[in-house]
């Protein structure tokens, strides 16, 4: 029996698109999957070392692992329109001193690009409890929240300064692609076919049983401040038919953004 190592992040998303893997409704014969769930910047990290088959990264760091892996044509999130967003505790703040959820993070990349004069203060795996403190206390001016963060922080008491996927499209016409999987070149070209198609079959689960989906990630849910409904909405903005598979706008978009980090 051979065992291929999943890392994706700790996002509903994520944990979407693997459910029917994890659940057994997509399988491979001969082969165990062991599932493993971090912060993206841990993933980034994990991948840059190939600890894992298959990894969910950060399109911004994919070049730093194309030497392993190969990016996947599906597992992406994307944000048309919208993306991570900078918030802080009132309107106005200077983007002086601005949290981060880690260096290599896409969200980071774009920050760059929409305000180069911003120092980047790394707060991996913070959660938003971690960031409305950090604030409060002076340690930094702003933060920047991925993923669901951008559906509570207004809960917390925090406004929006920047919408980093706003920013993306109005300077290129595209689409921000965040996140993407990867897949290790090595494990052979009959077994990565083999794995392309599962994972692409697990994925499209996910899109057309949302239902069910719902319901095994209630509690994930709770846990980050959304009801069914947030839950819900978050899924459309990060679990549709971008990640399915990159159209040829996302291809571009993907091509765009590693083109501008150079």
């Amino acid at each position: 029996m051979r065992t291929i190592h999943l890392a994706y992040s700790d996002d509903a998303d994520d944990a979407a698109m693997f459910l029917a893997i994890e659940r057994g409704y997509v399988s491979i014969p001969g082969v165990r999957f062991e599932h493993f769930r971090s912060d993206i910047h841990t993933l980034n990290g994990m991948a840059s070392r190939g600890e894992a088959d298959v990894c969910a990264v950060s399109v911004a760091h994919v070049p730093r692992v194309a030497d392993r892996y190969d990016l996947l044509p599906h597992g992406g999130s994307v944000g048309r329109g919208y993306g991570p967003v900078v918030v802080a505790l009132t309107t106005g703040v200077p983007l002086r001193r601005v949290g981060v959820p880690g260096l290599s993070t896409t969200a980071a990349a774009v920050l760059r690009m929409a305000a180069p004069e911003a120092d980047l203060v790394e707060m991996v795996g913070a959660t938003l409890a971690d960031t409305v403190a950090s604030l409060r206390a002076g340690t930094i001016d702003a933060a920047v929240l991925v993923h669901e963060g951008r559906l509570v922080f207004r809960q917390a008491g925090l406004e929006l300064l920047l919408d980093l996927g706003a920013f993306w499209e109005k300077e290129t016409g595209l689409p921000l692609p965040l996140g993407a999987n990867v897949i290790r070149r090595d494990l052979g070209e009959e077994l990565v076919g083999q794995l392309v198609a599962a994972l692409g079959e697990s994925i499209r689960w996910s899109v057309e049983n949302k239902e069910i989906v719902l319901d095994a990630l209630a509690p994930h849910g709770a846990s980050r401040g959304l009801d069914r409904g947030g839950l819900s909405h978050y899924l459309d903005l990060y679990a549709n038919d971008d990640t399915v598979g990159y159209d040829e706008t996302c291809q571009r978009a993907i091509a765009e953004l590693l083109r501008r980090i150079g």
